[in-house]
């Protein structure tokens, strides 16, 4: 009498229906084996089996073989199973992995960049993942034009990014590439989206603050041309009526010498006011700016004395906001004051250039005896450095191959100014 297993532990050897599947796969593959096998050749087989307790002595490869390949049905298809299924999904995706991968190491990246190249990250992690041909970010009101990596082609996808609500650009995505499906656009999208609507804002704030740094600029650069005018129209014109006036006087009074005396002091003290009045007009704005023009004036700068002084000038200046003439025009007086005072030089070069990424590019150079070994930044120095960094620009002060100093500042325009250059 053969006793059967309880109802539920029967339960627990019926496989799932995909299990079941694969099960009957091996074994389809594995009866065409058996059926070659010659019919009188038996399988030795004194132990019972583990999973029936019946005895497989005299059982022939055939029967042996579908035995075996229900009893692995449960415990080797369910791990091939897996695997599979894994395999499976990643082949949409081909060799660039899963989303949460893709997710897991653009977060690594962004922890250790700043905005714009937060999102040049995000645009490459986009255009790996998805296996297309071109992906680009247009940020509203953020960049002058979009970030790309690769070619979106002329009818790309078009999908809104929206921060809290609020739309902060587009994502653009090609075509896609050979051996790609779909689906991963869908689930690579999903994931690395919402970084791309952070990374959008991101750059849109730091726009606005750049924006907002460039107004305060123009408007502080426009009320010193404003004081500057009216000093000199106004209270400088006052003086110098006055001072004829005192002269008149003591003209007149020539036979009083105690009165000529105070007139004289009276007159030595507005001159010493007029002489402060001019070096002010003069430290809001050089004349010579309005005068002769940028280039124009960085020339008189190089023709006040020696060394000998070579400009050269790259580009249109004469489009420049005001703010960054008189920065660029102060760090070559200031360059050049420091070459006539310490460099000991035989001859110096100023090279101004206007890049096509809207920079303006400051260099000056020398032959002299170049940097001490302790030098310590000075005054002016430290007035070049933060002229340069007003505008989120640098200046650097190196000493050269072969001798001299080098001087370089690099000076962003403001937005609206880079469409002139």
């Amino acid at each position: 009498m053969v006793r059967r297993p309880p109802r539920s532990a029967r339960r627990e050897l019926v496989p799932h229906p995909a299990q079941a599947m694969w099960a009957s796969a091996v074994i389809g593959l594995a009866a065409p084996a058996a059926a070659i096998a010659p019919a009188g050749v038996l399988v030795s087989a004194t132990a019972a089996s583990p999973v029936t307790g019946l005895d497989l002595t005299g059982v022939g490869a055939a029967g042996l073989v579908g035995v075996l390949a229900a009893g692995l049905s449960g415990s080797l298809l369910p791990r091939v199973w897996r695997a599979l299924r894994h395999r499976t999904q990643r082949m949409p995706y081909g060799g660039a992995g899963d989303p949460r991968l893709l997710a897991e190491a653009l977060v690594d990246r962004l922890r250790q960049a700043g905005p714009a190249e937060a999102l040049a990250s995000v645009v490459a992690t986009l255009h790996d993942g998805l296996g297309v041909t071109g992906v680009a970010v247009e940020v509203t009101d953020g960049l002058p034009g979009p970030l790309e990596c690769g070619d979106v082609g002329p009818d790309p996808r078009r999908i809104p990014l929206v921060w809290h609500g609020e739309l902060v650009g587009s994502l653009l995505i090609g075509p896609r590439g050979p051996r790609r499906f779909a689906l991963a656009h869908d689930r690579v999208l999903a994931a690395l989206a919402p970084y791309a609507a952070d990374a959008a804002h991101a750059v849109r704030v730091s726009a606005d603050l750049r924006r907002s740094r460039e107004r305060v600029l123009a408007a502080r650069e426009e009320e010193r041309r404003r004081i500057r005018r009216d000093l000199h129209d106004g209270l400088g014109q006052t003086l110098s009526t006055m001072a004829m006036t005192i002269n008149m006087a003591r003209i007149t009074l020539q036979d009083s010498a105690k009165a000529d005396s105070l007139l004289a002091d009276l007159r030595t003290g507005m001159d010493a006011v007029a002489g402060d009045i001019r070096r002010l007009v003069y430290g809001l704005r050089p004349p010579a700016l309005d005068d002769l023009g940028l280039e124009g004036a960085i020339r008189a700068l190089a023709g006040e004395g020696p060394p000998a002084t070579r400009v050269t000038v790259s580009g249109d200046l004469a489009g420049l906001p005001s703010a960054v003439e008189t920065a660029v025009y102060r760090i070559v007086q200031e360059a050049l004051t420091n070459v006539r005072r310490h460099a000991r030089a035989g001859a110096a070069e100023v090279e101004v250039e206007v890049t096509r990424t809207g920079t303006v590019r400051v260099r000056i150079s020398d032959d002299g005896a170049g940097l001490p070994p302790a030098a310590r930044a000075g005054v002016g120095t430290t007035s070049m450095r933060e002229r340069a960094a007003e505008f989120g620009g640098t200046c650097a002060i190196t000493s050269r191959t072969g001798g001299g100093t080098v001087v370089e500042a690099l000076i962003p325009l403001p937005v609206d100014a880079r469409q002139h250059v």
